[in-house]
This record gives structure tokens, sequence and C-alpha cells, in this order.
């Protein structure tokens, strides 16, 4: 796709403080009230056109060093989150004297501490290097997980799973801010689906499939805590990997050459989303909570994730209940790590293909209201197929995966709007809120909000999860279906209030449809100021 070839200078008032002008030669930071990309983008004001060819060897290169650090950074939390759900297979309940419905406040305890650093990680990432910010709390949370394996009581356990949530909760947004400081809105929906792959779980579940049977095999009660010290040894290596290997943003980037950081900046102009700005614009603030897209988002968040709350933490109990050992329980999970990627790469991959082959086809939320019906659909065979078919009820259990892939893609366009291809859910559902959402300090706040919701919503989700109820838990699988319902919906809703303002603004932008905006280029504009915005549903 070819860019702006013949990019004009900036006239002298939109200049900024802190532009570069007069052919200043160094990079220029963020400017007061815009962009980290607009000084960079002046300073190549008459730089020669860059074809497809390049754009494509530049693509390919971003590639090979981000989509595995950005799959690593959802996948590795993605397996710590759901080391007690290996651990209750393995004595971590009898060796913690779990009373009761304890062992689903350990559950819910990982996002009580996601709740509570959710707001704050959000001025992390504004104020600080992304990349360095995800290296440090990487690295801690392995030793927290480390030290989660020497735990001799529930209070001990707890406060290990709130420290754990505390550490995820940058991750995942710096993942989706990284990713739309790097790819257009056209690109993001299969780099989401690669990446979040593991955050739905999927490749997480199979990893954590095969090091639960292996760690089977230890004897004296060890089994379980053998699990969190590996899984956190793990974690601390590779944050020595992001530390080396993952950059800031394109601006500082130094895998790539200045003509490369040129047109890696200028392939996004057209997006309107902007790169990076390290400012808090108070504005903006205000904004999310006058936005009905974000009221929308957050009750869609809490409704589609109360299923996984449930899921998560009891699915091998589940398995477990049917008449299985503990070791090939953890064997039996592995099925669901394949539906959820299935589902992952059937939804980004079809919205994607969608997307390049009929640009104007809004079917984004068709596929995340898709998906939630297979996972409806497979949530009511689990309620009502016979307590003796065991083979049926495991079935039912690994469908009602499905609605992750969906969920993840929508997620993923709504926490980031202006950023996605005006789509990425992770992500369908995910990638919505990003997708839709402009101006750097709404689009944090955004986040924050969403993942809010999310934590909210895992925090209730294991306590319709009885254990007197063990294994078909009934009150579970009711609070899934309504959840479901619910889920459709709210994304009804959204997609209709999307459709309507896209509608209005057609009719006020005499520029729709041009690429270039010398007025809203690289200005942090949030997507209600810019009229030029155009919202994907």
């Amino acid at each position: 796709m070819a860019s702006p070839t013949d990019t004009k200078p900036m006239p002298d008032a939109m200049r900024t403080p802190s532009m570069a002008q007069d052919g200043e030669s160094k990079i220029v930071g963020h400017t007061i009230g815009g962009d980290i990309a607009a000084g960079l983008a002046e300073r190549f004001a008459n730089e020669p056109p860059y074809g497809r060819k390049e754009e494509v060897r530049l693509r390919w290169k971003i590639d090979l060093r981000l989509v595995p650090l950005l799959w690593l950074n959802i996948t590795l939390p993605a397996m710590d989150k759901i080391t007690p759900s290996t651990g209750a297979l393995y004595g971590l309940r009898q060796d913690l004297n779990l009373k009761g419905d304890q062992y689903a406040w350990v559950g819910s305890a990982f996002y009580f501490g996601y709740l509570l650093w959710c707001f704050p990680s959000s001025q992390i990432l504004q104020r600080l290097p992304i990349a360095k910010s995800m290296f440090a709390v990487i690295v801690i949370w392995g030793f927290v997980l480390i030290g989660a394996g020497f735990t001799h009581s529930f209070a001990a356990m707890v406060a290990t799973r709130v420290l754990l949530g505390a550490l995820e909760a940058p991750v995942a947004p710096g993942n989706f801010i990284i990713m739309t400081m790097w790819y257009t809105r056209a690109e993001q929906p299969v780099r989401a689906g690669l990446f979040y792959t593991g955050k739905c779980l999927g490749l997480a579940t199979i990893i954590t499939g095969v090091l639960g049977w292996s760690v089977g095999f230890i004897g004296d009660g060890h089994a379980w805590r053998a699990f969190f010290w590996i899984t956190g040894a793990i974690s601390v290596l590779y944050g020595v990997v992001v530390g080396i290997f993952m950059p800031d943003n394109p601006v500082k980037a130094k895998f790539i050459t200045d003509r490369e950081r040129f047109v890696a900046i200028e392939r996004m102009r057209a997006d309107q989303l902007g790169i990076e700005n390290k400012n808090f614009v108070r504005s903006q603030l205000w904004e999310v909570f006058k936005d009905p897209k974000t009221y929308l988002m957050f009750f869609f968040n809490i409704f589609v994730s109360i299923p996984n709350g449930g899921l998560t933490n009891f699915s091998p109990l589940i398995i477990n209940g049917l008449g299985y050992s503990p070791q090939r329980s953890t064997l039996l999970m592995m099925p669901t790590g394949v539906i959820q990627t299935l589902s992952s790469y059937i939804c980004n991959f079809g919205v994607y293909f969608c997307v390049r082959r009929c640009p104007s086809l809004q079917l984004r939320g068709a596929f995340v209201i898709g998906g939630l019906i297979i996972g409806m659909i497979a949530t009511v065979l689990l309620y009502t197929l016979p307590v003796d078919d065991y083979t049926g009820r495991l079935w039912a259990l690994y469908w009602s995966y499905f609605y992750l892939g969906p969920y993840i893609g929508e997620l993923y366009l709504l926490s980031f709007s202006h950023s996605l291809p005006r789509l990425t859910f992770p992500k369908v559902a995910l990638g919505i809120n990003s997708a839709n959402t402009a101006g750097h300090t709404k689009k944090v706040t955004t986040n924050a909000i969403v993942f809010a919701a999310y934590c909210v919503s895992n925090i209730i989700g294991p306590q319709f999860f009885k254990a007197a109820q063990a294994p078909l838990y009934p009150l579970g699988m009711g609070a899934m279906l309504v959840s479901y319902a619910l889920s459709i919906f709210t994304m009804i809703l959204y997609m209709l209030y999307c459709w309507n303002e896209n509608r209005r603004r057609n009719k006020r932008d005499d520029t729709a449809g041009q690429r270039e905006h010398l007025d809203t280029d690289f200005r942090d504009l949030t997507d209600k100021e810019n009229i030029h915005f155009r919202y994907v549903w």
C-alpha cells in the first residue's frame, strides 16, 4: 500500500514549540500537546517517497522482532495465571488447608491485584518507557511466582496472587499500545490474533498441560510447588530477554535505520491514531467518561469475562470430577487450548480477510457475536447432558472455550480504537476497543477501564462455582448462560452506536476518504475531536 510520497512541510501555524525547524537534524521527542512522531515527521518532510516493496520489507523486519516478544508477553502471564488450577490437582488445596470456597477466592485474588493496579499502571505506561516498564514487572512477577511455591497457608497464597495480579496489570495494555505504535489498523487484527492466542489461554494451556503432566511424577507432595517454581523461573529468564530486545517506540528503536523510521511513522499517518505522547491531557480524561462507548465496553467486558473467571479456575477440577486422574486431567485440559487457538485464528483471520477484500464491510461485531453463540450452545449442553455422559460433557467443556477468540478481538478493538484498523481483541472484541479510541491519554484510560471490568468480572466468576456443587457446578453453568446473553445484547448496542456515529460524520466531513489530513495528523486528538475518524464495528 503506497504511503504519502510528497509530505508537505507543516504550516507555521500548526507547529508546536518542540517541533524541529529550519532543518534541525536531531529527532525531536514528544511535542507539547502533540505526538512523539510529529517531530520525526517534520524532520523528514522532504524525504523521498517509499514504495510497496520498501514497506513490506520493513513490516517483515518489525514482525520478526516484535511478534515473538508480544506473543510471549501474553503467553507467560497466562501460564502463571492458571498455576493454581493445575496445583489444585496435585494437593494445593490440602497442603494449604483450604476450606469451603477458599479455593474460589484464591482464583479471585489475582484480579483484586489487577484491579487495584489497573489505573496506576495506565499512568506508568503513559509516563515511563513501555518496554523498560514491562521488563521490570515480568522479572518481579517471576520471583513472586517462585515465592508462591513456598507458601503454606491460605493468606500467604492470596497475598502472592494479589501481587501477581498487580504486576500483570501493565502487560496486556502495554502490548496493545506497542502494537498500535508499529502496525496500521489493517495489520493489527492478524498480529493480535497471533499473540493473543496466549492471552486467551490457548497455547498457554497446551504448555501448562505438558508441564503439569511432567511434575506429576514428582512425589512427596511437592508436585504443585515444583510447578510454581518452574513457571516462575521461566518468567524471570524471559524478562531479561524483554529488557534486551523490546523497543520503547519506533522513534527510539535501534533495530531500524533512520529511513525505516521514517517509513514506520509515515505509514501510520492515515489511521489518525498517532504513535505516543507522554503528556497527560485532562480534557481527554473527562471525555472518556462522557463517551457512551466507554460504558458499553465496560459492561460488555463485565458480562463476557464471567465464564472466563469460572472456567480458568475450575475446568481441571470439572475434568477430574469425571473420574480422571490428576495427571490425565492436565493432559485432557490441552484440547481447550486447541479450541481457543482455533477460535482466535478463525475470528481474527476472518476479520482480516474480510477487511482486505471488502474494506467497507463491518463484520467485527458479527464475529464476536458468532463466537459467543457457539460458547452459549456448548454451555447449554454442559448444563443439560446426562451426568454419566462423560464424553459428551468433556466435548461440551472444550467447545465452551470458543468464545475466547472473538472476545479477545473485541476487547482489543475497544481498548485502542484509535490505533486498530478500525477494528483487535484481542482479537476481535479486544481489538474493536483499541481501534475505536484515539488520543493517547484517552486510549490508556479507556484501556484501564476495560481491563478493570475484566478484573471485576473475573473476581465474580469463580464465586458462582460452589465447592458443594462439584463437579457439575449448575450455578456456575447458569451464570455463564446469562452472561453470554447479556454480552450479545451489549455488543449489538455498541455496533448500532458506531454505525450511527459514522453516518453522522460522513454528512459533516467534506474530506471523507482522503488519506492525509494535516489539520489532525499526529496531533493527539481523540476520536471525538477528530472529524476524520471513523469507527469500526
